[in-house]
């Protein structure tokens, strides 16, 4: 796995949900659930799926935290 491919996703897939997502937490978790990299033709699928599976896992888990504690908890930075 590359892991530099993993964080530009996982970056990337946090920041979608933020965007699209009512601002709350449990938004953000919903937004994330809702997203699917699976298929035949799908560039870096492990990277992608590893990196969507762990934004949601903490999202999940720490519905509790503010936005800013979850983000630094997946090492990304609030934007």
């Amino acid at each position: 796995m590359d892991i530099g491919l993993y964080r530009q996703y996982l970056q990337q897939f946090v920041q979608e949900a933020v965007d699209n997502s009512n601002g709350t937490i449990a938004g953000i978790a919903e937004n994330l659930h809702a997203k699917n990299v699976s298929g035949l033709l799908v560039f870096h699928k492990d990277e992608k799926k590893r990196a969507l599976d762990d934004a949601c896992q903490a999202f999940d888990e720490h519905r509790h935290w503010p936005l800013e504690i979850i983000l630094s908890h997946l090492g990304l930075e609030a934007s």
